[in-house]
């Protein structure tokens, strides 16, 4: 039989590495969201995948790379969702939209909510190497910035303010709600931001109508 020239056989390569990056994925989100990034293993993560941990490997180098690009994509999820609603026409202001849209995406994926935090197997700080911590950051301050009410001074300014204090309230929000702690409380995560937006809003006054 003939043996298929190297650019008829590189497509289906190509195809196999992604199927595989795809199910590697997968399986390292099932992990991460029972055991955090420093509970997980790069074993547990093959055995999900249905793989060998030598197959992990040419992909990726290390768990925290995995849990990087798995953070990466549901930054930028996030802030093509909260974007399209500050941009779009609703009720409210633009940063207001904004911090509904914030709430409405990790109230419809939880497990994101565990791994925007970086490790949440308590509150031990981690983070996946200098230089990814430093591109999430970033990814993260671009959806930040959109929480404000003000216009963003340069474009490295960081977050004011007014961003870190919304961004605490849905953090603590979401934090309460998947806890059970809002039970008692009678409110939904909605409710509770909405309550929040009134209140800051109302404290501005009329120059921020």
């Amino acid at each position: 039989m003939a043996t298929p020239p190297p650019s008829a056989a590189a497509p289906w390569t190509a195809n196999v590495r992604d199927m595989k990056r795809v199910a590697i994925l997968a399986a390292a989100s099932e992990v991460f969201g029972e055991n955090g990034l420093q509970g997980a293993t790069m074993r547990e993560i093959a055995q999900r995948a249905g793989c060998t941990t030598g197959a992990i490997y040419p992909l990726f180098a290390s768990k925290e790379l995995i849990y990087a690009e798995l953070l990466a994509t549901s930054l930028a999820d996030l802030h093509s969702h909260v974007v399209a609603a500050a941009q779009g026409k609703g009720a409210g202001q633009p940063h207001e939209r904004a911090a509904k849209a914030f709430l409405d995406y990790y109230l419809a994926r939880p497990y994101e909510v565990n791994l925007g935090l970086y490790a949440f197997n308590g509150l031990k700080k981690l983070g996946v190497g200098k230089a990814h911590d430093s591109a999430l950051n970033k990814a993260l301050i671009d959806t930040l910035v959109l929480l404000s009410p003000h216009e963003r001074r340069t474009r490295n300014s960081p977050p004011d303010a007014d961003a870190m204090a919304a961004f605490a309230q849905l953090i603590g929000t979401l934090v309460l709600h998947q806890a059970g702690r809002l039970q008692f409380s009678k409110l939904s995560p909605r409710q509770l931001v909405e309550h929040a937006l009134t209140t800051r809003r109302r404290a501005a006054g009329p120059q921020e109508t």
